[in-house]
């Protein structure tokens, strides 16, 4: 079995005869380092598993669950999972994509690898999310990073239910999620301002715009409040307001319907 570590994907390739898993997850380890909005586990390559190779994904699911790593899985032979249906609770419990897209769109990475290049420019965050006024949050947003001459850098916020794995794909609101930031890019296009978007997964809401401001490095937070929406729970506000590592500039939308996302 070769492990091969590249960009932000482990490929594994050649006969899985025993337990490799502690050479994965070294390498796996290594690249969460790099890339700590996720990274993929390509079992394409994978020519012959035995039930003893197999106890390598249980050990890969328990190491994930466990520790909440971003890690999916995809590409898994057919051979292979005919082995995998034959160890209790693996197949079920995996985060698996069938394909190398699905398990990036899943992790919310862009569609090729890219090189992330070091910048000086400004960047205001905003932060998106199902129930939210988005449209009027955005128009905000982006008249700040025109005035501040910044980027504009919108990012979805996934909530994941405590029963599933952080990196299990949900098709559907993944779907809604890269419908909306595709919305909001037409916007920040037409407004002439540069926009950068992605897809942040996590079990609260108020970690998760935390998490995205430390991640962006972002110098404003727009963030937009509907009445009704999955940020009116008690302490949401507080917590952001306390924890943000930026300035943060609360927008508080209409309920109008037919605009929330």
């Amino acid at each position: 079995m070769i492990v091969e570590a590249r960009n932000d994907t482990v490929n594994l390739l050649g006969a899985l005869t025993r337990n490799h898993w502690q050479t994965i997850k070294a390498a796996a380890n290594l690249l969460l380092k790099r890339h700590p909005a996720g990274i993929i586990i390509n079992c394409a390559g994978i020519t012959e598993c035995t039930e003893e190779g197999a106890e390598t994904f249980a050990d890969a699911q328990s190491y994930i669950q466990k520790h909440g790593a971003r890690i999916v899985l995809c590409d898994i032979p057919e051979h292979v999972m005919e082995v995998l249906r034959r160890v209790p609770g693996v197949r079920s419990q995996l985060p698996l994509a069938c394909t190398m897209a699905q398990a990036r769109a899943s992790l919310g990475l862009p569609s090729t690898y890219e090189t992330a290049e070091a910048s000086t420019e400004k960047i205001v965050l905003l932060p998106v999310w199902e129930g939210m006024n988005a449209q009027y949050a955005a128009k905000h947003a982006l008249h700040v990073a025109r005035d501040e001459h910044a980027v504009l850098h919108i990012v979805y916020i996934l909530l994941v239910p405590q029963k599933l794995a952080l990196t299990t794909p949900m098709p559907e609101q993944e779907e809604k999620a890269h419908r909306t930031l595709t919305e909001l890019e037409e916007m920040a296009k037409r407004a002439r301002v540069k926009v950068e978007k992605r897809v942040e997964r996590c079990r609260d809401l108020a970690r998760g715009v935390v998490t995205a401001a430390e991640q962006e490095k972002a110098s404003q937070l727009v963030l937009g409040i509907t009445p009704g929406d999955a940020a009116s729970a008690n302490g949401f506000l507080s917590t952001v307001l306390q924890k943000a590592p930026c300035e943060v500039m609360v927008v508080r939308a209409p309920a109008v319907a037919g605009q929330a996302v």
